[in-house]
């Protein structure tokens, strides 16, 4: 068996160079702080090599701040003097090495040194290692200390690369990681599993076990991890062609739709065929039958046509003839004296009294243009009119008529005139216009100048109600300079705070001298203040943009007239203000505003009045009369009118906008009210005027009216007077032919007009019957090259349909209906095509199927559904059954058997540990471990151990899913794993390939009486020493077990087992006790305990070693007591050759 011999430790913490002799069990003794923990984290570090699993000094300190580099460097842990704030070491950069030395109690040479070198600097944390292993060699063979070789006596440590260097030399083998070291130090000690640094490092760490099951966990029953990656391949590859196959049924459904829209658009189309056929057949026949109508409407004309002609020809004839009887009448008329009298007054009379009817609609159009005269004028004197005149008095001349409060003497007479319907004439009429045009002037004038100070009202309006809603906002608005600046840096600085303007920081609680403050500041009250590391930036931005900027609401701004403050300077200056200045009237609780009011207020002083201004080098009074410089100046009150700082400055604005958006209101409903009512009278002006200058010429026209009636009355009873009995006769035959004439032209332009017309529509019926029959010829042309593209026998049943029709519908009726029909078909067919495109497109780019998407055509998608559908998918289908068989029978070896075999170990593991304790009494106590069968598990338990009747040879054949309670357990179980995600099967399959999750664990404790408990039950009650046994004893069984792990004889290969603060609550029965049970298990102890306690445990130990740490130097040294009874130890042990023995006289 390998044991440890010694350990070397080369500034390693606080030994330079030391050699532990250890070779058998060994007890570690010393005061708190001597270094004990320190050796065995020194054997821990050189065993386990991986720092990131190594715990150190945690037995003693759960939260230990124990590091590698503290180890190397020492680490003091006082304060360094030269460099406050740094822990102190007590090494810079420096090389250490932790050397162990293991040899074979068969032949008791050095077996192999192995161990650590180290390497840390002052500058950071990292520590370089190197790992090596000498074959046969001490650990004072190693040369990792030298002579410095200057010719001084003094030594050195190699540095890492000389060592290796030597290594190389001496046979000796070194690697720069941590695994490949491992695993030779294993193989070393007899083939050890990689569990071993894990199981050294938790027992040196020493934590009392918790619950029985925790330990089994991690100390007695390993990990046994069924490979199950050929199971998970099964699992995927059937999972896989599931997948594939439900793609399959996809991909079939998704062809099937085409397909499905394919036929579905065929038969629209042949729905479509039948329905043109029979559009164009009844159409073909209307147009015949409309042609043949026309033909008989040609005949019908020409025959009205000559009737018509034979009807003019003797009508011209009674006209010839009635003329020459008038003309023989009107000369026997001519050829008496009163006839041709009569003649001469009618001639005269008509004249007059055209005369007369022109003059009436002069003198009638006159008197409706004076009565818009007479309305304007109303309008020009009216209220409104006054009113408006009273609203811009200023605007208006004295003796201006708009408006006027008395009209002048020629306004009233005008108006007297007008107003009894008299007319204007020559110098009236003139000033009437002169007026007119004057009043219309000045009332468009007005208009305009009402329009303009409404927009500007309007305007105004607008800007109050947002700088309304920003004083809602708690912010005043500012002129463009500061406003643009402040949205320049808030948008763009994104500084430690918020830029803000200086009347927003302070505030005047005193109003007394709220304006002097304004004035004072007056544009300074607009600075900004930014933090004073954001100064830079915010000046950079200051000058890049202020050319142009462009200020929401304002446009282009050109940035001026608003400070930027640089508060860094104003602090560093620390300005402190006169007693009585401006500056105490100020409050705020922003430091930077603070210490700006402080500098720019701080030398003017508040006074009383104007004779006390003299008395300071700068004084200001409450009236803002500033003195400076020897100069008394009152400041402009519109500087100081409007208040910008403070929550005052807000109240007071905001109930300024309320009044000025009151009174504009006011203003813009009047002048509104005006404005509409002056468009109106505008209008009315207009028209009077251009109405009044026609009034001089219809006046003119209608002037002579009385003198033309007289004459016409005169002219007609001249005419009455006219004796006619003797031209009687032959008037009233005059007046009968002129009337049978008159009668007979009508009647020859009727007949002309009718002729006229006929033969219009017969040039209009033969153009009409060429159009229908080149409408019949086309539509032959139309259905002929339909029909060819027709089979016999659909064209026969076209022609059927259509006769069955035709009993009961008219041809156009016909055409009408399919016509509708077909072209609402057509549009589901459209409608289709884009469907059938787009499930042909989405089926290629999902599929990868060369085929054309444009288009009908879906023959290739017809056939690739054949394939999948008749040939694929069910060849997926005989794949996926294969495949679960496949599944079913490798879940069957995977976890079936054995599982079996590793639930049949834990019960022998078990029962082997129960021996080794069996005959070992802690105090009036034995210890005996329990298992049995987690219930939650027992029915898969059963199954599983119940395979055991099945052959040996049935774990590759099929014999096991015979039973059905194991294959549908199995197909349960597989059906979920197919279900879940990979990582889900591959945790769903470790949990029932965890051999240790089916039983229940506990540490059965037997009584002296005879009772018996259970120590998950009782460890509560128990005292430290109790509760303590029991982490001994299975933390020795659990290394013994992995010791003996891979031997052919059962006997441990290796016994190292490192203890710290060990057995700190145990009397000293339980000590002997556990200690005997080590010694039977054959392990080798290396403990640590304090100095109090040495004497319980150095009994039991071949070997004590006492560490003595020098109070003022520090440095350790390495006491073996071992020496003192080595003789008396080996005599006795010589005579009886029993170690228990041993242990026993030493006791006594």
């Amino acid at each position: 068996m390998r044991r440890l011999e010694a350990v070397r430790l080369v500034q390693w913490y606080h030994f330079q160079d030391q050699v532990f002799p250890i070779g058998a069990n060994c007890l570690l003794v010393g005061d708190n702080g001597s270094g004990k923990t320190t050796v065995l984290d020194a054997i821990q570090i050189a065993l386990v090599a991986d720092d990131t699993e190594a715990l150190y000094n945690r037995a003693a300190n759960e939260k230990s701040r124990r590091t590698l580099h503290g180890y190397v460097r020492w680490k003091i842990g006082s304060e360094d003097e030269s460099r406050p704030g740094l822990v102190r070491f007590g090494r810079g950069a420096c090389t250490s090495y932790v050397v162990l030395q293991f040899s074979d109690d068969r032949d008791g040479s050095p077996a192999f040194t192995c161990g650590i070198g180290f390497e840390a600097n002052e500058t950071d944390t990292d520590v370089s290692k190197a790992y090596f292993l000498v074959p046969g060699a001490m650990v004072d063979a190693l040369e990792v200390v030298i002579e410095s070789g200057n010719g001084a006596s003094n030594r050195i440590v190699r540095p890492l690369r000389d060592f290796k260097h030597w290594l190389r030399q001496t046979g000796g083998r070194h690697w720069p990681d941590a695994g490949s070291y491992r695993e030779e130090v294993r193989q070393r000690l007899g083939v050890l599993p990689e569990q071993f640094h894990r199981l050294l490092v938790k027992a040196l760490a020493f934590k009392p076990i918790g619950q029985v099951r925790q330990f089994v966990f991690e100390y007695l029953l390993d990990p046994r991890p069924v490979d199950t990656a050929a199971l998970q391949s099964n699992l995927e590859h059937y999972k896989q062609l599931e997948g594939e196959a439900k793609e399959a049924e996809k991909r079939i459904a998704e062809l099937e739709e085409v397909v499905a829209e394919g036929e579905r658009i065929d038969s629209e189309r042949r729905t479509v065929e039948s329905h043109r056929y029979l559009e164009l057949r009844a159409e073909l026949e209307r147009i015949t039958a409309g042609a043949d109508l026309v033909e008989i409407r040609i005949l019908e004309a020409r025959s009205s046509l000559k009737s018509l002609q034979a009807e003019a020809e003797s009508v011209q004839r009674q006209i010839e003839n009635c003329g020459a009887d008038y003309e023989r009448v009107i000369r026997q008329l001519e050829a008496h004296d009163s006839f041709r009298q009569i003649r001469d007054i009618e001639r005269d009379l008509n004249e007059i009294e055209r005369t007369i009817q022109e003059a009436s609609e002069a003198d009638l159009e006159a008197r409706k243009l004076l009565s818009g005269q007479q309305s304007a004028l109303q309008a020009l004197l009216s209220e409104r009119a006054r009113a408006v005149r009273r609203l811009r008095p200023t605007f208006f001349e004295h003796d201006d008529l708009f408006g006027a409060e008395e009209a002048p003497d020629v306004v009233e007479r005008l108006g007297t005139l007008l107003a009894s319907e008299g007319m204007l004439a020559g110098r009236d009429l003139a000033v009437w216009e002169r007026r007119l045009d004057r009043a219309a002037d000045r009332a468009r004038e007005l208009r305009l100048t009402l329009d303009r100070e409404l927009d500007e009202m309007k305007s105004e309006g607008l800007a109050l109600q947002r700088e309304q809603r920003s004083l809602d906002a708690g912010r005043l608005q500012y002129p463009r300079g500061p406003a643009a600046l402040l949205h320049l840096l808030s948008t763009r600085l994104k500084g430690r705070r918020e830029p803000k303007p200086l009347c927003e920081l302070i505030e005047v609680p005193n109003p007394r001298w709220r304006d002097a403050v304004e004035g004072y500041l007056s544009t300074r009250r607009f600075d900004v203040i930014t933090a004073p590391e954001d100064y830079p930036r915010a000046l950079n931005l200051y000058e890049r943009n202020k050319k142009s900027y462009s200020l929401p609401g304002w446009g282009e701004v050109f940035i001026s007239g608003v400070g930027l403050v640089d508060i860094e300077k104003l602090l560093n200056f620390a300005p402190r203000p006169a007693p009585r200045s401006l500056a105490e009237q100020i409050e705020t609780d922003d430091a930077y505003a603070r210490a700006y009011c402080d500098f720019v207020l701080g030398e003017v002083i508040c006074v009383d009045d104007e004779q006390t201004l003299r008395k300071h080098k700068a004084a200001i009074t409450d009236s803002v009369m500033v003195y400076r410089n020897h100069v008394a100046r009152q400041t402009p009150k519109e500087i100081f009118s409007r208040h910008y700082i403070g929550e005052a400055a807000l109240r007071r604005r905001a109930e300024e906008i309320a009044n000025r958006l009151s009174a504009l209101h006011e203003l813009i409903v009047g002048t509104a009210d005006a404005q509409t009512w002056l468009k109106e009278v505008v209008g009315l002006l207009d028209r009077a005027r251009a109405e009044g200058r026609r009034l001089g010429d219809l006046i003119g026209r209608a002037s002579g009216l009385g003198v033309f009636k007289i004459r016409a009355q005169t002219l007609r009873e001249q005419k009455d007077r006219i004796n006619r009995d003797d031209i009687r006769e032959l008037e009233r035959m005059r007046d009968e032919l002129k009337e049978a004439g008159r009668a007979l032209n009508q009647q020859q332009l009727d007949l002309a007009d009718r002729s006229g017309r006929t033969k219009e529509q017969l040039d209009s019926l033969a153009a009409e019957l060429d159009e229908a029959r080149a409408g019949q010829r086309m539509a032959q042309r139309v259905i002929n090259e339909f029909a060819s593209t027709l089979e016999e026998s659909v064209l026969e049943n076209h022609e059927q349909r259509y006769a069955r029709e035709r009993q009961n519908r008219a041809p156009a009726e016909i055409h009408e209906i399919f016509e509708r029909q077909r072209r609402s078909i057509e549009t589901r067919i459209q409608n289709s095509i884009q469907r059938l495109v787009e499930l042909k497109t989405r089926y290629v780019e999902r599929r990868g199927l060369a085929a054309q998407v444009e288009g009908l055509e879906f023959e290739e998608f017809r056939l690739e559904l054949a394939l999948w559908r008749d040939s694929r998918l069910p060849e997926y289908r005989e794949k996926i059954t294969e495949s679960k068989s496949k599944a079913l029978q490798q879940l069957t070896e995977d976890i079936i058997f054995r599982l079996r075999e590793n639930l049949l170990q834990v019960r022998r593991q078990i029962d082997e540990l129960n021996r080794a304790l069996r005959d070992v009494p802690f105090g009036s106590e034995r210890y005996q471990f329990t298992v049995e069968v987690d219930p939650e598990h027992k029915e898969f338990y059963d199954l599983v151990m119940d395979a055991g009747r099945f052959e040996k040879e049935s774990l590759f054949g099929e014999a096991a899913l015979t039973a059905p309670e194991v294959k549908n357990t199995l197909e349960h179980l597989l059906d979920r794993l197919v279900e879940s995600e990979a990582r889900e099967v591959k945790t769903e399959l470790e949990a029932r390939a965890d051999y240790r999750e089916y039983f229940r664990y506990d540490l059965k404790i037997l009584h002296a009486d005879g009772s018996v408990s259970l120590y998950d039950k009782v460890s509560g009650d128990k005292s430290g020493g109790e509760t303590q046994t029991p982490y001994y004893i299975a933390i020795l069984a659990s290394m013994y077990r992995l010791y003996r792990s891979r031997t052919i004889d059962d006997r441990p290969v290796c016994g190292v087992v490192l203890l710290d603060e060990a057995f700190g609550k145990m009397d000293e029965a339980r000590i002997s006790a556990t200690l005997t049970y080590a010694r039977r298990l054959g392990l080798q102890l290396v403990l640590a305990t304090p100095k109090e306690r040495s004497e319980l445990v150095a009994p039991y130990v071949e070997r004590t070693l006492l560490i003595h740490k020098e109070p003022v130097s520090g440095i350790p040294e390495v006491f073996d007591f071992t020496k003192e009874f080595a003789a008396d130890v080996t005599a006795s042990a010589s005579a009886d050759g029993d170690p228990d023995a041993l242990a026993g006289r030493i006791r006594t």
